[in-house]
């Protein structure tokens, strides 16, 4: 969350200099204010960035409308988590108002047999999750592949450290239906742990490890250096 509309637009034109074409907003989640920086970003993006919004569940119904419909207009291209979690009759009475595509199911309850209802009730266009929410690499990876069996998406949320996001990289990059990578910002409070972390490039992309396994080596220096206790 930034101080005002103008830092989110100073922090989008930031990553799109670096060669980012996608830029996803955490607002300050109060309906007006939100309204206001998704527009001002998009006036000074244009289409040169996929906007996405991110509400982080923080409307009722009636603002969520409300959103949705502003930022529809604003062409961005999904609206993520605007309602509780387990909303499901608001998210389903939300689809009928809006043509923007609604993801859901980030903090879904439940595995996967959570999200026949979601589907079977159309509360959502695309499925969410990552290993740690989700409990591992098989149980989202089922997960995307009831999505794909619906032609739906399901779009990865960032995994919480390091060695999670390199292993939703490589769930990410072994499904057919899922779009894009999520870093979360800033980016470098985020990377711990490994000797050498998922980087992206000058063009927004993030690349496959070669390498055996999950391909990427735990800084055990690090951890060694910083052992409070051993439990055994």
């Amino acid at each position: 969350m930034l101080a005002s509309p103008q830092d989110y637009v100073e922090e989008a034109q930031r990553f799109r200099e670096a060669g980012w074409t996608a830029y996803k907003i955490h607002p300050v989640c109060r309906p007006q204010e939100d309204i206001a920086i998704c527009t001002a970003v998009k006036r000074a993006v244009g289409e040169s960035m996929v906007l996405m919004l991110d509400s982080m569940w923080s409307y009722g119904y009636e603002d969520a409308v409300r959103v949705g419909r502003a930022i529809q207009d604003l062409n961005f291209y999904w609206y993520e988590d605007p309602l509780a979690e387990d909303d499901l009759y608001g998210y389903t009475k939300l689809k009928t108002q809006l043509h923007i595509p609604i993801l859901a199911t980030e903090h879904l309850p439940g595995g996967l047999y959570a999200y026949t209802e979601w589907i079977r009730q159309q509360g959502t266009d695309m499925l969410r999750g990552d290993v740690a929410l989700k409990g591992g690499v098989t149980p989202l990876v089922k997960i995307a592949h009831l999505a794909e069996a619906f032609r739906m998406k399901c779009e990865i949320h960032h995994g919480g450290n390091s060695l999670n996001n390199v292993a939703n990289l490589h769930v990410t990059m072994a499904i057919p239906n899922c779009e894009y990578f999520e870093v979360l910002q800033p980016d470098a409070a985020q990377k711990h742990g490994l000797l050498e972390d998922i980087e992206v490039d000058g063009r927004g992309l993030v690349h496959a490890p070669t390498r055996p396994g999950l391909g990427y080596d735990i800084d055990w220096e690090l951890i060694n250096r910083n052992t409070v206790a051993e439990l055994r």
